[in-house]
């Protein structure tokens, strides 16, 4: 973990990190042989749940490109955009929308971001305040079903996907809730005005225009909370589905724009297969070393209340999520933090959500901050510019977290009523 962190420190890529470290580690031990990295790497991504992945971003890159994230936005800004800081607020609502269906940040944040970021910009919107809503909105893919870190999670852990999936639902909401709450107060305060309130037929247009891609996220979410299938069958569905709109439906993605679609979706799906395949040795070497015991005696030594547990547990994954990409931390953490559930009596689903909805903020703290760079990239801006802003959002969403922490029926009523007992 120590040469981990040190070459993390130094600029070295996250799943080379992963692999050199455990290099390190078989060497040093002396006693286990070096067939054991192939091996683990290839146990790490060698999971049927984990064809989910490749197949939402693939959904989520249809989405972009074939004018369903477009419409999207449009829907949102007829129903919002007239309100002071509406365009922040159609960026959120729209993420909230677009979550549905690819269950990543960065798809979320890039579709978005692509439409909204030029016309917040236009509006007289500061790029630190448009890259940092546009970078929170996105953040909530891992969090609104479905989401690919849970899907990472539950493979792990081997707890219920379809779980973890309807457990976020109701904070996923609140956390959107929130951020537009947040994001009106910016629009009032830096007197963010917008256009006139729409007329009804302008509603009705932009509405009519979307229903197709409306129609998307709760067939997906539909069949999966409802049984009809699992998470990785949704994501074939979802893929389908997003084809036809966009192809034959909309007319805006032809095998010149597929062919690009496909490129982007495998070099995405690939960076992120590297770093599960690297994280697969360092987690099984994590294991083998009993960190897991380790930190869990040394929590449950500072107290024995549940609840200070599972706080220290989320301050903990938030100051490493400042320095480790999300899905890196997922892999590394789960298998340290999983046996926490036996040990203090929280419900697995429920814990799982807890840990889940933490390391996305991974995404947007500085100094790695993924999906914040992701914005801040389009917006042709500046890290810093963001600083003033991502604060209170940063905090807006941390209380969702802690709510659920001490109100844990936020996350575990519709999962207690959808799911067989």
């Amino acid at each position: 973990m120590i040469s981990f962190l040190l070459l993390i420190t130094i600029g070295v890529p996250i799943a080379f990190a992963m692999g050199a470290s455990s290099l390190f580690s078989l060497f040093a031990d002396g006693g286990l042989g070096l067939a054991l990295i192939p091996q683990r790497m290839f146990t790490g991504i060698n999971s049927f749940a984990l064809l989910a992945i490749p197949l939402f971003v693939l959904a989520g890159s249809i989405m972009e490109h074939g004018g369903i994230s477009r419409r999207l936005v449009n829907f949102s800004n007829a129903l919002v955009g007239y309100i002071s800081g509406g365009l922040g607020l159609s960026t959120v609502l729209t993420s909230i929308v677009f979550a549905g269906v690819s269950g990543s940040a960065a798809a979320d944040t890039a579709a978005v971001g692509s439409v909204m970021m030029p016309a917040m910009k236009k509006k007289g919107y500061p790029t630190g305040l448009a890259a940092t809503i546009l970078a929170c909105a996105g953040s909530l893919g891992p969090i609104i079903p479905p989401s690919l870190t849970m899907i990472l999670y539950a493979v792990i852990t081997n707890v219920s996907i379809v779980g973890l999936f309807i457990s976020g639902i109701i904070p996923g909401l609140l956390m959107g809730l929130g951020l537009m709450l947040l994001t009106y107060y910016f629009g009032r305060k830096l007197n963010l005005k917008e256009d006139g309130k729409p007329s009804f037929k302008e509603i009705s247009k932009a509405t009519v225009e979307a229903v197709w891609a409306l129609i998307m996220p709760l067939i997906v979410l539909g069949g999966i909370v409802l049984g009809y299938f699992t998470a990785t069958e949704a994501g074939v569905i979802a893929v389908v589905y997003a084809l036809v709109i966009s192809m034959f439906v909309y007319k805006e993605l032809d095998m010149k724009g597929l062919y690009k679609v496909f490129v982007e979706s495998a070099a995405t799906t690939s960076m992120i297969a590297v770093i599960i395949a690297g994280a697969g040795i360092l987690g099984w070497l994590v294991a083998f070393g009993k960190l897991p015991l380790m930190v869990v005696g040394f929590l449950t030594s500072i107290t024995d209340n549940p609840t200070l547990l599972l706080l220290l547990i989320v301050v903990f994954i938030v100051f490493l999520g400042m320095f480790i990409e999300t899905i890196a931390a997922t892999i590394i953490l789960a298998p340290i933090l999983a046996p926490l559930v036996v040990t203090i009596g929280y419900d697995p689903i429920y814990f799982g959500f807890v840990i889940v909805a933490s390391l996305v903020f991974a995404g947007i703290t500085p100094p790695v901050g993924a999906i914040l760079n992701i914005a801040v990239g389009i917006g042709k801006g500046k890290l810093k510019e963001t600083i003033p802003y991502v604060i209170p959002y940063f905090l807006v969403m941390l209380a969702v977290v802690v709510l659920v922490v001490f109100v844990p029926q936020v996350a575990t009523y519709l999962p207690s009523i959808l799911l067989p007992q």
